[in-house]
């Protein structure tokens, strides 16, 4: 009875002592690995064993506050349609991000918040991308729970702005004050030094020691509040946040002076403590200074859109910045400026390029009453419009969210560093109690400056941020070059490709087509454009331009249904009651015709067309390579990469570009044909239409859009050239080999930072002062890295042509050569 009665008193718990993790059954304490019983051990032989009670308690009480902050207003559907979101997706602005160690503890919000989908972080623009399933919880829920790890939540810019402005103000009030306590506690020791030269007064000596531990109270506690908060919020998401070293050193320290004080025996070390804290908030503030230098968005936003626009202000045009601009403002853009808004025309008639959003390189002719977008060229004369919607709500706005919020799966080199990260805490927690244990028997003193220093100058700070900074400013400096990224992890990519395959038409060919002969019935040309012009392809608008002239009121858009596109093959459709289709010879049976072994004989592009079933004649079609292809494709070649030219074009055509550049070359492929051939190259990229080419893409390791607005391409390929100019293909795989190296070089040097001076620390030979000074210098050391090396360039401008270029063009005659070509294939 009496055995019953001790084993029911024995406690069982079913989760991890120090984490909290879920583990079986066992007797307390209980441990889910041996690094959370090691940190348990060390804690409790520095007799720091209080702490989880003390997290316990903090973790209930910052629960219920947690609940007390009144965010309910986020459930509303309206506020979330007024900022461009839509319930299950939203960016929310925070306050208090310092170190790479707050993205990581935010970006494990599925893992604490049942119902979160996907936690992103934007550390430049302060912003967390959340994805949740409303059904199982709200937003406020999870708002809430951020703010309790002690990250203020925002939805709108000038709240996410005044409240980062209050921070700052903290930040400076904190470090300040700090700083005066630090002055102070030193002065107060000094007192002591002196006086144990000249035999003080116990009773000033005294009063020297309570004043060094008044001094001290206000600095450890609230003067170091950032890093416990930083501490505490990664136990209660049961990971070892970046903070935890540094926390325990200050605790240690303040709490083994202060019990020297109280007894009136021992070493005190107010002084080391109180400048180390300072010295800490300094290195953060100056770390955070250096981070927030990096605006992906921002980069992304001012490649499309200006930066100022002009507003009428009482009659008067001031110039302000485009992202203050509100519904209902009046603004002018000039000839040859880009919009900075979507609105609607109110006076003036113009032209506008809107190629960047929907890839139609036409000017659209616009006036009062017409909509136009942010993004959009005003190419001849000066409008004035109303502003509805503008900064992240407007169209190119809400394609630059997607672009951030996309950004949803690490590179893997982050994954990796990120991982190491966790065990590097894990290490140097183990590494103090070792280095105490081992100098407390020959020096006290001079073990608790190894186990403060080691905890200290071991931050792995820089090693977090080592990868994540070099892609982040990578990233936003091929954005000022044109080339967008839909993710940091595409740079990676773009590093282990080895083969390319190349799309020809729009891609190393100019993409403006035309039609340079014709067999064609005149009766059947109305048909043509009619049915052309439902299009969008390169080939449909070069049939629709030549058949215009003539092709009268019968080309009515009306007149046309039953439209469907085949891609690589052709378009079909009903026309005035007839069915038309137009497309490949092969496709329609009419390989075997004259007029198209003489197209083909001359390197272009032959286009049948069929009326109710019948061959009315060929088209031959032509376009010119582009003039900077040939050096473009000689500088990919000497990064090592195999090139193949891949198109649905016939193979004689293929063939004959493929040999003017070069390289290899397969003609008459289908989509699907494209996707296997990458699949089968793989680690592979797919350079081509960004619609057109969209299975390939996909399946590709990089996609890479060349034609095409940013909206759609995005959508499907990873990378988009934002210009007109082939130099960003060369320019993009030589940055993306640059910026991997920038990667390597700053993890080794962080790597070999932590190895060098943790060792020196357990030595013995750094102070917690020199370490408190190092640990800051070290993640500066990476962002400066990453802020020197010349990843991406600026943009060069298009007419820019490579020195020795030439053109090759394919719309004239070629040499009796390609005549003998022809008759050879007759002959086959």
């Amino acid at each position: 009875m009496s055995l019953i009665g001790a084993t029911e008193s024995i406690a069982l718990v079913e989760s991890c002592s120090h984490c909290g993790r879920e583990i079986a059954p066992a007797v307390a304490p209980a441990f889910c690995c041996s690094g959370c019983e090691t940190v348990y051990a060390a804690l409790g032989s520095c007799g720091l064993g209080g702490f989880y009670a003390m997290r316990d308690e903090f973790g209930a009480r910052a629960t219920a506050a947690a609940a007390s902050f009144d965010y309910a207003w986020l459930d509303t559907d309206e506020v979330l349609a007024t900022h461009g979101f839509t319930p299950g997706s939203v960016a929310l602005r925070l306050t208090g991000l310092h170190c790479a160690a707050c993205v990581w503890l935010l970006e494990r919000l599925p893992q604490a918040v049942p119902g979160t989908l996907r936690a992103r972080v934007d550390f430049g623009a302060q912003v967390l991308h959340l994805q949740w399933d409303p059904a199982r919880v709200s937003l406020s829920s999870i708002a809430s729970f951020v703010h309790g790890l002690g990250y203020p939540v925002q939805l709108g810019a000038a709240e996410a702005d005044r409240a980062a402005k209050l921070a700052r103000r903290r930040t400076i009030w904190r470090l300040a004050v700090t700083g005066a306590l630090a002055g102070n506690t030193m002065l107060a020791a000094f007192a002591l030094y002196a006086g144990e030269l000249s035999s003080m007064d116990d009773g000033f000596r005294r009063m020297f020691e309570i004043l060094g531990l008044l001094f001290a109270i206000p600095a450890v506690t609230w003067g170091a509040w950032p890093f416990y908060a930083g501490a505490i919020a990664g136990l209660r998401m049961r990971v070892l946040h970046m903070d935890l070293p540094i926390s325990l050193g200050i605790v240690a320290g303040f709490v083994a002076s202060a019990w020297a004080t109280i007894v009136g025996n021992g070493a005190l070390y107010f002084d080391t403590v109180t400048m180390l804290v300072f010295l800490l908030l300094v290195g953060r503030h100056l770390q955070s200074w250096g981070q927030a230098r990096v605006r992906t968005r921002s980069e992304l936003m001012t490649a499309l859109v200006p930066p100022l626009a002009e507003r009428d202000e009482d009659g008067v045009w001031t110039k302000i910045p485009s992202d203050r601009l509100v519904q209902g403002d009046r603004i002018r853009v000039l000839a040859g400026g880009k919009f900075t808004a979507d609105g609607e025309v109110l006076d003036g008639h113009s032209h506008a390029d809107l190629s960047i959003l929907t890839g139609e390189s036409r000017p659209e002719a616009i006036g009062p009453g017409s909509q136009i977008f942010a993004g959009a060229t005003n190419l001849s004369e000066a409008v004035e419009l109303r502003v509805s919607r503008a900064g992240g709500a407007s169209r190119v706005g809400q394609i630059v969210a997607r672009l951030c919020a996309e950004d949803d799966r690490p590179a893997p080199i982050v994954r990796t560093a990120d991982r190491l990260a966790g065990w590097f805490v894990a290490a140097v927690l183990l590494l103090a109690v070792i280095g105490g244990l081992w100098w407390w028997p020959r020096s006290p003193s001079t073990a608790f400056d190894v186990v403060i220093s080691l905890l200290v100058v071991s931050c792995p700070c820089a090693l977090g941020l080592a990868t994540p900074m070099a892609l982040t400013v990578a990233r936003a400096r091929a954005a000022r070059a044109g080339l967008m990224l839909r993710s940091g992890a595409a740079l990676e990519s773009l590093a282990r490709v080895k083969h390319l395959l190349v799309d020809k038409t729009g891609t190393l060919t100019e993409g403006r087509l035309e039609v340079v002969a014709s067999s064609v019935d005149r009766e059947v040309e109305p048909l043509v454009v009619a049915l052309e012009r439902r299009s969008r392809h390169p080939i449909a608008r070069a049939l629709a331009a030549w058949a215009a002239p003539t092709a009268g009121p019968t080309a009515e858009l009306e007149g046309v249904r039953d439209v469907q596109e085949h891609p690589g093959l052709g378009l079909e459709g009903t026309v005035a009651g007839h069915r038309v289709r137009i497309g490949s010879a092969q496709w329609l049976g009419a390989a075997d015709r004259d007029d198209v072994r003489l197209a083909l004989a001359r390197a272009r592009t032959p286009v049948a067309v069929e009326v109710d079933g019948v061959v009315r004649g060929v088209l031959a079609v032509s376009d010119r390579v582009r003039p900077e292809a040939r050096a473009v494709l000689e500088r990919l070649r000497a990064l090592g990469k195999s090139i193949e030219i891949c198109s649905g074009d016939h193979p004689a055509v293929v063939a004959a570009v493929a040999e003017e550049l070069g390289v290899a070359g397969r003609g008459g492929c289908t989509p699907e044909d494209k996707a296997a051939r990458v699949a089968q190259w793989a680690p592979a990229a797919m350079i081509g239409d960004g619609i057109n080419d969209a299975l390939a893409m996909r399946r590709a390791t990089v996609g890479i859009a060349v034609r095409g607005g940013a909206e759609a391409a995005l959508s499907v390929a990873e990378v988009y050239l934002g210009r007109d100019d082939l130099d960003g293909i060369a320019e993009l795989f030589e940055g993306a080999k640059r910026t991997q190296h920038v990667v390597l070089r700053n993890l080794g040097f962080s790597l070999i930072y932590n190895a060098v001076f943790a060792g020196l620390a357990l030595a013995g030979f750094i102070t917690p002062l020199v370490a408190a000074i190092l640990m800051p210098i070290s993640s500066l050391t990476v962002i400066g890295s990453s802020f020197a090396s010349r990843t991406f360039g600026p943009a060069r401008r298009a007419q820019d042509v490579r020195p020795g270029a030439q053109r090759f063009p394919l719309s004239t005659d070629l040499p009796d050569a390609m005549e003998a070509l022809a008759a050879t294939s007759r002959g086959a």
